[in-house]
């Protein structure tokens, strides 16, 4: 209970800073979205910028919320009404009870890569070394484990995972010998990877799939306010198609919210998610099914959950926002 009201509060905090808004913002209907610093969440930033859901009716304000359980933290509560939230978060919410839904994921995969310190020359050296997560139960934590898996290391016996933060902290410790290895995503992960530091598995080249920085609500606020959400997702679909049309602007976009200054990485970055958006951004079944088989390997879940996509995500919403268009 206490680490709920924690929890509550950082949230709350990140939404009064965007308490004050100009009066025409105002007479739109306000919608806080969570995001982390992921370059995932380019078609909401591209929407917002491109005006397509003022269009709408509505003031979406992306408010920057470090980790997945946070995020799902805040739909659950009522003060999110959607954020870009990882299957993994949001899979374990649900067994539990939590009101949480995914309605639409921008890739079936992030561009993830393991990448270890220049010392290290094989994947046995990292048993008993340490590596990091942003918060475990988040999606950088199910990378973690699924990269891990890849090289033949069990996350749970053979490595010490720290809880750091964000991508920054993460690379940070990486660089400084504080952990001897990362799962980190293209933004974080490629400046080591100018400098020939060695990874050992690229998850891309991998035949994982696992949603990530989805849009994702409450059931009963797709219920309730049915026109709001497809009008929402109409909006994000029309920002994946112009990342795709014009990366000018969805580079001035990516610059703008991750304040990222370095050109390479931006084009890099650009080039590669501008590649792995999809159009329609439907929730991959296959993706939830591994989620749920990897959270069933450590705690126990319900035969109800086991191959049922179905409870974890909604279509419906999408279907209506495209057939709209």
């Amino acid at each position: 209970m206490v680490h709920a009201k924690i929890i509550s509060a950082v949230i709350l905090c990140c939404v009064a800073l965007l308490a004050e808004a100009p009066l025409s913002a105002q007479e739109l209907r306000r919608i806080h979205y969570g995001t982390s610093v992921s370059i995932s969440h380019l078609p909401v930033w591209v929407a917002k910028d491109a005006g397509f859901f003022a269009k709408k009716g509505l003031n979406v304000e992306p408010v920057q919320i470090r980790g997945g359980a946070l995020i799902t933290m805040g739909i659950m509560s009522g003060q999110l009404q959607f954020s870009g939230a990882g299957a993994e978060s949001v899979v374990a919410a649900r067994v539990e009870g939590g009101d949480v839904v995914l309605l639409a994921c921008p890739s079936d995969l992030e561009p993830i890569y393991l990448i270890t310190r220049p010392e290290i020359k094989s994947a046995a050296e990292l048993k008993g070394k340490s590596s990091a997560v942003t918060r475990l139960g988040s999606s950088t934590h199910f990378y973690l484990r699924a990269a891990l898996r890849n090289v033949g290391l069990d996350s749970e016996k053979d490595i010490t995972i720290l809880q750091l933060g964000a991508g920054p902290e993460m690379a940070t410790a990486l660089e400084s010998g504080r952990i001897a290895v990362a799962a980190l995503n293209v933004r974080y992960a490629i400046p080591f990877l100018r400098r020939n530091w060695p990874v050992l598995v690229d998850l891309t080249k991998t035949d994982l799939i696992y949603p990530s920085s989805c849009v994702t609500s409450s059931r009963a606020f797709v219920k309730s306010e049915p026109r709001v959400v497809e009008d929402f997702l109409s909006a994000y679909v029309a920002g994946i198609q112009l990342i795709k049309k014009d990366l000018s602007f969805a580079e001035r976009s990516l610059v703008k919210w991750t304040r990222e200054t370095d050109p390479y990485v931006v084009t890099k970055s650009l080039e590669i998610h501008g590649r792995i958006f999809k159009s329609p951004p439907y929730v991959p079944d296959k993706g939830i099914e591994n989620v749920v088989k990897d959270l069933a390997s450590r705690r126990s879940v319900s035969k109800e959950f086991i191959g049922r996509p179905e409870l974890f995500r909604d279509n419906v919403p999408l279907d209506r926002a495209l057939s709209r268009q």
